[in-house]
């Protein structure tokens, strides 16, 4: 599997994950925060020109992150830092 194609998977878990957060039961609104973060993270990857691959809908927003989080470690080193960081605190944010 090459970088780029592990990128357009790791776009596209990100994306089921902001529907997932998006339709989550949550009074608090923290998951419309964490949906809005993965939002910019859907801009780190648009300027890098990624196209989102179109992955199993049917995760939970946790656990596309999970997925979006190895495939960029597979794309290694062609992810950049700020979208690896940035998607970790999602990930941690999403863990609370």
């Amino acid at each position: 599997m090459n970088g780029s194609l592990d990128l357009a998977r790791a776009l596209g878990h990100v994306r089921n994950a902001v529907v997932a957060f998006v339709a989550a039961d949550d009074p608090s609104g923290e998951s419309l925060f964490l949906a809005g973060d993965c939002l910019d993270l859907e801009g780190l990857f648009a300027d890098l020109g990624v196209e989102p691959e179109l992955v199993d809908p049917e995760r939970d927003a946790a656990t596309s992150l999970d997925a979006a989080s190895e495939a960029l470690t597979a794309a290694r080193p062609g992810a950049p830092l700020a979208l690896w960081a940035g998607l970790q605190a999602v990930r941690a944010k999403a863990s609370r």
